[in-house]
């Protein structure tokens, strides 16, 4: 299966798009509003929630369909200011994991009355003491510098509660891969919105729920209420996975196709028929082991209301949680495919029922 020239184009421009606006957790709303505009046209319905979750529904056309949810969470890391020093300086904290090791002398985003450019300072190996120079400080000791000569001239523009992210710049890469800050989870938010997209010219059997969710990153949040809204019979979350750079141990590779998770959190006849139609398809799929539920939005869904089939289809994305985050654009296009095949289905619950 061979991903076309006009489709790799169109995920690349959707994540130019969809990189370019910021979406730390709690405060995804301009970004909501930009899925809102892209998926908009492709669906009969979009709602968004008070959790600030977006909700878009395709009907089916099967007699006996099934309310399928496809969910990606919109959210991602960064860093919240929580007081102004007299000199200027901006202390901060952290929104979501962040290392701090990624930290020492980046670039910062600043988003207070307006846009604000500033580092993250450290003291040069120069003046620094041995010690000093290896060792990791906690989040409370680094500080912004915008800048600024005293506090007052810096209340002019920031305020406590004012988010910032890492300054980045988003970059196509050799072999079709992609470089950003926050794909996870824009990598996820990418691929249900090329489903969409596919999905405009094949019939979809089953009733599709796209739920794009908030606050993921801060305790899985979103989607604890918007699976709750939809209550669907099945539900696939598109995540990020830990990819092949080095040290990480994985035998997880970009480019080699989405991973499909293996575990109590994943329904194992749902996972066979992801593995059933990729294999039908020429999909290429990897498999990742989780033994213990909990590290995506699949552990609330898979247990809300009366309970719901869950599994998981994750990109795998090299650099988590920093600001050169790399994925695979073959990957986003078949974890789209095999969506857009269950959607097209007709019997999904009731074989892998029968498997059970």
């Amino acid at each position: 299966m061979q991903m076309g020239d006009d489709m790799l184009e169109s995920l690349k421009s959707y994540a130019e798009k969809l990189t370019a606006v910021p979406s730390v957790s709690g405060f995804e709303g301009a970004f909501a509003d930009l899925i809102v505009s892209i998926i908009g046209d492709k669906v009969e319905s979009v709602q968004r929630d008070v959790m600030g979750n977006v909700i878009a529904f395709r009907g089916g056309r099967g007699r006996e369909r099934l309310k399928l949810l496809f969910e990606a969470h919109m959210d991602q890391i960064g860093l919240m200011i929580t007081r102004i020093e007299e000199n200027g300086i901006l202390r901060f904290t952290n929104v979501g994991g962040i290392n701090p090791l990624a930290l020492f002398g980046k670039r910062v985003k600043v988003f207070g009355k307006k846009e604000i450019f500033g580092v993250i300072g450290m003291k040069p190996p120069h003046i620094a003491a041995e010690e000093e120079i290896s060792a990791v400080e906690s989040l409370d000791r680094l500080f912004i510098d915008a800048g600024y000569s005293s506090k007052t001239e810096a209340e002019e523009l920031v305020t406590p509660g004012d988010i910032a992210v890492l300054d980045y710049r988003s970059e196509g890469m050799l072999a079709d891969h992609f470089c950003s800050s926050g794909l996870d989870n824009k990598a996820g938010v990418l691929a249900l919105l090329a489903a969409s997209e596919l999905l405009e010219t094949s019939k979809n059997y089953h009733d599709v729920y796209f739920l794009f969710s908030t606050q993921e990153e801060v305790g899985l949040r979103g989607a604890k209420v918007g699976g709750f809204t939809v209550s669907p019979d099945a539900a696939f979350v598109c995540e990020v996975t830990f990819g092949d750079q080095t040290g990480s141990g994985s035998d997880i590779r970009t480019g080699k196709g989405p991973v499909v998770g293996k575990g109590p959190n994943f329904y194992p006849p749902l996972v066979k028929l992801i593995c059933d139609i990729a294999k039908r398809e020429d999909i290429p799929i990897q498999e990742e082991i989780e033994p213990r539920p909990g590290g995506t939005d699949a552990y609330y869904l898979q247990i809300t209301k009366q309970g719901v089939y869950t599994a998981t289809l994750a990109v795998p994305l090299r650099y988590m949680h920093s600001q050169t985050e790399i994925i695979c654009m073959k990957d986003v296009y078949r974890a789209a495919k095999i969506l857009v095949n269950l959607a097209g289905r007709e019997h999904i619950l009731q074989q892998t029922q029968a498997q059970r």
